[in-house]
C-alpha cells in the first residue's frame, strides 16, 4: 500500500518544480542586461573610435618638440602656420601641404615650425585649441593637433569635449590627467590670447590657414593657403642674407 502524501506535499512540489525556472529565468535576464550594457554603455557619451595614427606617429617621430614649436630649436627659418582645429579645409590643408613640408623642412632641420590658433568663425577660440595647448605642455601639441585634425570627420557637427578626450586617450605618450589640468590653466589661456592676437595684428583672412615665414632676411606673410612650393621658396628667400 503507498503511503497517502499530506495535504502540503502537492504544493511544495510545486514550489520545487518552479524554483530552477525562476533562477533561469532570473539569470537570463542578467545576461540580457549584461549585454544591453555592452551595447550602449553606462549612459554616459559613446568614446569615438580614432584613428590614423600610426602615421601622425611616423610623421613627428624623432623631431624636437616644445609647447608650440617643432624642429630645430637652432633653424634660421620659422614657418608659423595658422589654423583652426574645427575647420574641415585647415584638416586638408594640414594633411596635404603642412605635413609633407615638416618632413622635408622640418626633420632635415632647414626650419622650425610654429602652431599657431587663430579662430577663422565668428565663434571665440574654441576647446580644440585649448586641448592642442595643453598637449603642447607635455611636448605633443603637433601630435594632438594632427591626430584632431585626421579625425575631425567623426567629431559630427561639432568638436565636443568627449571627442577631445578620446584624441587625447589616443596619444600614448601623453598623461591625460595632466593635460585634463593644463587646459583649465592660466598659462593655456594666455598662449590662446596671444596667437588670437597676433592673428589679428596681421590681419589674417577668415576663409582659410595662413603662412608666415620668417629668417635672417626678413619676413614674408604668404597670405591663405599657400602652395608647398610657395611656402618652400619663401623659407630659401628669408634664409638668405
Amino acid at each position: 500500500m503507498q503511503p497517502t502524501a499530506g495535504p502540503g506535499a502537492g504544493e511544495g512540489r510545486r514550489r520545487s518544480a518552479w524554483l530552477p525556472r525562476m533562477a533561469f529565468g532570473l539569470g537570463a535576464l542578467m545576461l540580457l542586461a549584461g549585454v544591453i550594457s555592452i551595447a550602449i554603455g553606462s549612459g554616459g557619451p559613446k568614446p569615438v573610435r580614432i584613428g590614423d595614427l600610426g602615421p601622425v606617429q611616423q610623421l613627428f617621430g624623432g623631431i624636437a618638440q616644445e609647447g608650440a614649436e617643432l624642429g630645430d630649436p637652432d633653424a634660421e627659418v620659422t614657418v608659423s602656420v595658422f589654423t583652426d582645429l574645427r575647420c574641415t579645409e585647415c584638416a586638408d590643408y594640414q594633411i596635404a601641404t603642412v605635413d609633407p613640408l615638416i618632413e622635408a623642412l622640418g626633420r632635415t632641420g632647414q626650419a622650425r615650425f610654429v602652431l599657431r590658433h587663430y579662430s577663422l568663425g565668428s565663434e571665440a577660440m574654441t576647446l580644440a585649441a585649448g586641448a592642442a595647448v595643453a598637449a603642447g605642455e607635455q611636448g605633443r601639441q603637433w601630435q594632438y593637433a594632427d591626430l584632431l585634425l585626421r579625425n575631425l570627420d567623426v567629431a559630427g557637427p561639432e568638436v565636443d569635449d568627449q571627442f577631445l578626450i578620446d584624441v587625447a586617450d589616443s596619444l600614448p605618450e601623453l598623461d591625460v590627467d595632466l593635460w585634463e589640468t593644463d587646459r583649465a590653466s592660466d598659462e593655456v589661456a594666455s598662449v590662446l590670447e596671444a596667437d588670437e592676437a597676433e592673428g589679428a595684428a596681421l590681419r589674417l583672412q577668415s576663409d582659410g590657414p595662413s603662412v608666415e615665414v620668417s629668417g635672417p632676411a626678413g619676413t614674408e606673410l604668404l597670405g591663405t593657403e599657400p602652395s608647398a612650393e610657395e611656402i618652400s621658396a619663401a623659407v630659401e628667400r628669408v634664409a638668405q642674407l
